[in-house]
C-alpha cells in the first residue's frame, strides 16, 4: 500500500515536518501523500503578524479557511477581512498576503493546488528589522513565487503588522 493510501490521524499538536515553532505554519498533508494533487498547511498566526511577505505564485491556487479569529487578505490592490467558517479563493498569478489584524491568534488551513508549495513554508523570507530587504531569487527559482518586498514593508506600516509574535 503506498503512502497515499494509509490511513492515519494526525493530532492538533502534532508537526511532522517541524516547522510551526520556526514558522507558525504546519505542514499536514505533502504533495507526495495526494500524488501532486493538493497540499494541507494550518497557519497559526499571532496578533498583528503575516503569514509570508506579498507574493504571487504561477502554478498553484489556494484556498484559506479561516478555523478560529479573523484574518485580513490582499487580493491585488483590495483588503478583505474573514471571520471564522469563512474561505478566502487566492488565485494563481493573483498578488496577495494574510495577515492577523486582531489582538487574539487566528487559525487558517490552506489548501494548495496543486501541490509543491508547501516546502517554501520552510523558506519564506522574514525582513530584516533594519529595513533591508533579503535576496529572494533562489525561492523564486525554486518555488515559482515572486514577492514584493517593497510592497509588504507597506502593508506592514499601513496595517501595523510584522512578522512573528511580537509584530505590530
Amino acid at each position: 500500500m503506498s503512502e497515499t493510501m494509509e490511513p492515519t490521524v494526525l493530532g492538533p499538536d502534532e508537526d511532522p515536518a517541524g516547522t510551526l515553532a520556526a514558522s507558525g505554519a504546519r505542514i499536514m498533508v505533502r504533495e507526495h501523500q495526494t500524488d501532486g494533487g493538493f497540499a494541507l498547511v494550518e497557519h497559526r498566526i499571532p496578533p498583528r503578524a503575516l503569514t509570508s511577505p506579498v507574493h504571487r505564485h504561477a502554478r498553484e491556487d489556494e484556498y484559506t479557511v479561516v478555523q478560529s479569529g479573523r484574518v485580513a487578505a490582499l487580493l491585488g490592490d483590495r483588503v478583505v477581512y474573514a471571520e471564522a467558517g469563512a474561505m478566502i479563493f487566492k488565485p494563481r498569478g493573483q498578488w496577495h498576503a494574510v495577515w492577523n489584524p486582531d489582538d487574539r491568534e487566528a487559525r487558517i488551513l490552506e489548501i494548495i493546488t496543486p501541490g509543491g508549495l508547501e516546502g517554501l513554508f520552510e523558506h519564506v523570507p522574514k525582513l530584516p528589522a533594519d529595513g533591508s530587504l533579503p535576496d529572494t531569487t533562489a525561492l523564486t527559482e525554486r518555488f515559482g513565487v515572486e514577492f514584493d518586498l517593497v510592497a509588504t514593508a507597506e502593508l506592514a506600516h499601513t496595517h501595523g503588522v510584522g512578522f512573528g509574535p511580537h509584530s505590530g
